[in-house]
């Protein structure tokens, strides 16, 4: 799957790296699931995205999956 981490969560990214980056999960695995190999808190405020919509830490992945990663926007 494709994983593009935008804003402050960019932190998380790979030294070095930039763009979108590739990760590769087990069946099964979740948002959750993927959050936790990229070393992103499980308490951290992000919007999720899968294919273009509102995901959930819940939400299963598939193989090939584009997933966004969001800071929460704040302003008026």
């Amino acid at each position: 799957m494709t994983v593009t981490l935008f804003a402050d969560l960019r932190r998380f990214l790979p030294r070095g790296a930039d763009g979108p980056q590739r990760y590769t999960v087990a069946p099964g695995a979740t948002i959750a699931d993927l959050l936790a190999i990229i070393g992103i808190p499980g308490d951290a405020q992000i919007t999720i995205g899968v294919d273009g919509e509102v995901a959930e830490r819940v939400t299963a992945l598939r193989d090939g999956a584009d997933v966004m990663l969001l800071s929460p926007m704040e302003g008026g």
